[in-house]
């Protein structure tokens, strides 16, 4: 369009109709003799302008009102709400109303966005620009109506080659504490990913510091998020499942045990990490803000505290894994806390003692260690949505209310394959030497591979195991967590323990259940080895000397820049 042509439109838009003394006496008598029609009056006003100012094509002029009229709708589309302290402020009480009118009635989330795009709409036509607001929600349905796509299955195919997670943070320390600007969530995201998130002591430490930030008033909830470290495949590999992302690798017992020789330094060594850990997510069971954790790789099971907490709010995509089961280590003892909230009773004891079994997104929903599921595409969007609403006198409430219209069908869980022998042997168990004896009788694949695993453990830590998970029904969740992190100390202290260091098999008949449930003592050690974890370094870009490229890998061999 030329600026003449504009000229002419906007000399059209503002010309002064009300006062031009001809133009009111035909438009009168055209009034008088018909009902009132916007086009007949647009046209009326174009003969007159046209005849008496300036001529133009009305067909244009449509075209160009049409054009001003979608910029204005993109610009209420693109106005910065969340920095508009005015808009934020006021946002907590509607979303409130948005978590009461949800009881009446479930919410999608077609729903949801268009209530948010509501407030959005109503505050910049009140606060910054006036338009119609049925026009504007008529533009915004067709401009969505005509991104869909008319195949029925293209959720099935489309978009499957680039996947926009959320923003992927590398800092300068572990913890990056990203805190809202007027109210909202505190973001706190695992940022090392090359050293696979380990949570070392000083990380530990660093993490409870940043957890005491929420307890500000401005802070509503905590976001727990991690740069996930993601392993290279080979393109030519069968297609299956690849676990090739990780959360974090967990507690560094392995890495300190390395670097001291000792029996009672390794104690103390090792029960430092331990009592940092456990310190920290006492701190999160008391927290009075609600914890939402998004979490799209593998979970490490000596840390599970940390991301699946009952009291956490847990959404998953499908690279989260659970490793869950009875397996010798520095701290064999399974997340009794966490077990301890599975919605399915009669199958805490199994998951308790069984082999480890690869626990995917079904499995987790199914057993309530897990409440909302989104695919890894969607992960950012989920993020975002309860980002906004998370500024709510009742968070919670409303965070439910938001992943809940993103969650979707993670697909069939496993344990019900197995769960009515499940619920007949475990569940009426007794004692360890009746639940044995019940797996012997039963004398299939599935009880002769539990049996198989209990033969290469020692003998008392089943025991053990057994009485911890019958004893914890009556504990509250802190006392299962001390009750946990004794056992794991206690174990470190037996016979059997430093058999298992030595690669031995060789366990010890006279090793005491009771001695487990005895009060701790620790060596009399000052202090004890402390495992530092690498820092984490920025790539720098190398110039290749074939090609002149610059880049982080060899364009020629794909050897990554170790640097």
């Amino acid at each position: 369009m030329s600026t003449e042509m504009q000229s002419v439109f906007e000399a059209f838009d503002n010309y002064s109709w009300d006062s031009d003394p001809v133009f009111q006496a035909g438009y009168q008598s055209i009034m008088a003799s018909m009902p009132a029609d916007n086009t007949r009056l647009l046209k009326a006003k174009h003969f007159y302008f046209s005849k008496f100012q300036q001529s133009f094509d009305l067909d244009a002029y449509l075209q160009y009102e049409k054009e001003k009229k979608h910029a204005l709708y993109e610009r209420v589309e693109d106005y910065d709400y969340e920095n508009d302290e005015t808009f934020v402020k006021g946002l907590p009480e509607i979303i409130k109303g948005y978590v009461e009118q949800q009881k009446k009635g479930l919410w999608d989330k077609d729903k949801l966005e268009f209530e948010l795009r509501k407030a959005k709409a109503f505050y910049y036509h009140a606060k910054i620009e006036q338009f119609d607001i049925p026009d504007y929600f008529n533009y915004i349905t067709k401009k969505q109506d005509s991104k869909k796509p008319a195949c029925p299955f293209a959720n099935l195919w489309q978009n499957k080659e680039t996947v926009q997670t959320q923003d992927q943070i590398n800092g300068a320390s572990f913890v990056v504490a990203e805190e809202p600007k007027f109210t909202g969530a505190i973001k706190i995201t695992l940022s090392s990913p090359t050293s696979k998130n380990i949570l070392s002591i000083d990380r530990l430490d660093e993490l409870q510091r940043t957890l005491e930030r929420a307890n500000d008033d401005h802070v509503t909830c905590m976001f727990l998020t991690a740069t996930v470290y993601d392993s290279p495949t080979l393109p030519k590999e069968m297609i299956e499942t690849n676990d090739t992302k990780v959360v974090c690798c967990g507690l560094p017992y392995e890495e300190t045990s390395r670097l001291v020789s000792g029996s009672d330094l390794r104690q103390i060594s090792l029960f430092k990490i331990s009592n940092a850990y456990y310190d920290l997510i006492r701190t999160l069971l008391t927290s009075s803000k609600p914890t939402v954790c998004f979490l799209n790789g593998q979970i490490p099971l000596n840390a599970a505290h940390l991301f699946l907490l009952p009291k956490h709010i847990r959404l998953i995509t499908e690279h989260v894994l659970l490793n869950l089961g009875l397996e010798l280590s520095h701290s064999p003892i399974p997340p009794l806390t966490i077990l301890k909230s599975c919605s399915k009773v009669s199958v805490i004891l199994y998951l308790a003692m069984a082999p480890p079994v690869k626990l995917r997104g079904p499995e987790l929903l199914y057993l309530g260690l897990a409440d909302f599921f989104v695919p890894e595409l969607r992960l950012s969007d989920a993020f975002d949505t309860a980002r906004t609403m998370a500024i709510c006198t009742v968070p919670d409430q409303a965070v439910r209310l938001a992943l809940g219209t993103r969650h979707t069908y993670a697909g069939p869980n496993r344990i019900t394959v197995w769960q009515d022998q499940i619920e007949q042997v475990f569940e009426s168990a007794e004692s360890f030497e009746s639940l044995k004896s019940q797996l012997e009788s039963i004398h299939n694949k599935w009880a002769d591979t539990i049996l198989d695993h209990w033969n290469t453990l020692p003998p008392s830590l089943l025991k053990v195991v057994f009485r911890a998970v019958k004893q914890m029904d009556t504990m509250e969740p802190i006392e299962v967590l001390e009750l946990e992190q004794k056992l794991n100390a206690k174990w470190r202290q037996t016979e059997d323990y430093k058999e298992w260091l030595r690669s031995g098999k060789n366990w010890s008949d006279e090793e005491d259940v009771e001695f487990y449930f005895t009060d701790l003592t620790l060596p009399s050690l000052s202090d004890g080895v402390v495992y530092q974890a690498p820092v984490e370094q920025e790539s720098q870009a190398l110039v290749c000397p074939v090609t002149g490229q610059t880049a982080f890998s060899c364009p020629v061999a794909g050897v990554m820049n170790k640097a």
